[in-house]
């Protein structure tokens, strides 16, 4: 069971306050969690953002209804060395490999529903579900409320999703785009040649073989096996640089209370809300 929490929803206080206590006294009650309003962006500047209005139980990451999706997971502690430096070339290439993987899976799937089926084909939509954020900060003892531990954080999940994305374009140039690139097109081509060929150009220079690659859930900026610190919801921004959002939990939060853990999904919400209001398409095609 999944509770939608809208900030933006005009409520009476006590209503809210009533809503939040209950979701505060069942929050380690699985299957039950809370979720907020959300989209599933591209990092092909072509493809406009999607409704996240249905939840990956697996994973519990937000997605479009009858959506077909491959995730796999990866864990960031596993590429550190003792001093908390990444070891680079090893993390890229199982980036580079969750990516391969998960175009085979696309392959071999046999989805549920025709509709699932289309998707897929349509999208090839990957969850490349990347995780131990808060970890990685830990095992540096560097400081969560830091603009600089935030700055290096940010970094690495950019070059994450640059990865994955470069990954993805690879095999688009091997085995085809995802052909919801060409749906996306349809309209644009009908305002004449030249408009035509910008688009052409433009995917060209963009064209990805999966719709949505990184997956991040904003619990991961906690390290996993310590009660959560407040201090680590500061580096929450990392979640710009997601495609979809996952409300997995595995962080300790139990000597939080109903405020603090309201705090918590008011931020999150913040960063979302923002993430939906960028503009997707790119304006220059």
């Amino acid at each position: 069971m999944f509770f939608v929490v809208d900030p933006d929803k005009e409520v009476a206080p006590q209503h809210e306050a009533l809503v939040w206590q209950r979701l505060w006294e069942m929050r380690d009650l699985t299957p039950i969690s809370a979720v907020l309003p959300a989209v599933v962006s591209s990092p092909c500047p072509l493809l406009p953002d999607e409704a996240a209005n249905a939840v990956l139980v697996a994973t519990l990451t937000q997605v479009p209804g009858d959506s077909a999706w491959v995730p796999l997971e990866i864990d960031l502690a596993k590429y550190v060395r003792s001093d908390g430096s990444v070891r680079q070339a090893l993390l890229d290439a199982a980036l580079r490999g969750m990516v391969e993987e998960g175009e085979r899976r696309h392959d071999e799937a046999r989805w549920e529903s025709a509709t699932q089926d289309r998707d897929s084909w349509l999208n090839r939509r990957l969850s490349v579900f990347v995780r131990g954020w808060g970890d990685l900060v830990a095992l540096r003892r560097a400081d969560p409320a830091s603009l600089e531990t935030l700055h290096q954080l940010r970094e690495l999940a950019a070059h994450v999703a640059g990865v994955l994305a470069e990954s993805s374009r690879r095999l688009a140039e091997r085995n085809g785009y995802c052909p919801a690139l060409d749906v996306a097109g349809a309209r644009v081509l009908q305002h004449g040649r030249e408009m035509n060929a910008r688009w052409r150009r433009a995917v060209v220079d963009n064209a990805l073989r999966h719709r949505n690659l990184l997956t991040l859930s904003p619990w991961d900026v906690f390290p996993r096996h310590e009660p959560a610190d407040s201090r680590y919801a500061n580096l929450l921004s990392v979640l710009n640089c997601a495609n979809s959002v996952s409300f997995h939990r595995d962080v300790d939060i139990c000597h939080w209370n109903v405020k603090e853990f309201k705090s918590f999904y008011d931020r999150v919400s913040a960063i979302l809300r923002r993430n939906s209001d960028l503009p997707v398409v790119a304006e220059q095609v």
